[in-house]
């Protein structure tokens, strides 16, 4: 790459692998990590999961949760059958009902994935540097650098 008085740049190294190897997600977790997620993806899921979760004692009734949404039977089954699929809620016939429980283990894996430090979230590693170059000092103003002629800064 040819710069205006004709001198080239040397080529910075870029690294691609922003965790550390540790860190990385193995294919089978991303995968369930995955289906968690896409079950979670709509915000009727969201809001059932939460209406669930904080039912007196821990379990509701579809006639209850029917009562919260504004939408056909065949809809919201839907919608807690997909939460079934992926773990997230267990579901217990008592009669003609069926009653639903947040199961816990899935909510927890993904809380390991994002919380701050874990594979997915705050774990950036080090990029490196390909020389001795100052960029600019910490808490100075951008124009001050380019006052001082820091090269690379313009």
């Amino acid at each position: 790459m040819a710069t205006e008085n004709g001198r080239g740049r040397k080529p910075v190294p870029i690294t691609l692998l922003m965790a550390e190897p540790a860190a990385v997600i193995a294919q089978d977790e991303a995968e369930q990590a995955a289906k968690l997620f896409k079950a979670l993806s709509d915000p009727i899921r969201i809001r059932l999961l939460s209406l669930v979760r904080y039912s007196p004692g821990g379990e509701a009734c579809f006639c209850d949760l029917a009562e919260e949404f504004d939408m056909p039977q065949p809809s919201l089954s839907h919608h807690l059958r997909v939460l079934v699929a992926a773990g997230i809620l267990d579901r217990e016939r008592r009669g003609t009902w069926s009653w639903y429980t947040v199961l816990p283990e899935p909510l927890r894996s993904l809380e390991t994935l994002l919380h701050a430090g874990g594979p997915l979230a705050d774990r950036a590693a080090p990029l490196r540097s390909s020389g001795s170059r100052q960029v600019q000092k910490a808490g100075e103003p951008e124009e001050y650098s380019k006052k001082r002629g820091i090269p690379g800064e313009r």
